[in-house]
């Protein structure tokens, strides 16, 4: 299960904010990339995808991703 800190919902908000003023349907996906977690813009799920509503925005969440999302240095996401 992830957990996400009010500060990594904040930017996480910010970024579907931000989007949304380009395409309306964009969601935020969370998953493993080659260098770590990344976030990208997706309209579906993948199969290996959770959609979690967390604080008005639905997310597509790798369902093997566990730990804390926190912030890092300039509002980078970091996984705890």
């Amino acid at each position: 299960m992830l957990h996400i800190t009010e500060e990594a919902a904040d930017v996480l908000h910010r970024a579907a904010q931000a989007a949304s003023r380009f395409d309306p349907d964009a969601r935020i996906r969370i998953h493993r990339g080659p260098h770590g977690i990344q976030t990208t813009f997706a309209h579906e799920p993948d199969d290996n995808d959770a959609v979690v509503e967390h604080e008005g925005l639905t997310l597509f969440i790798q369902e093997d991703i566990e730990g804390t999302l926190s912030t890092g240095a300039h509002d980078s996401l970091v996984l705890l």
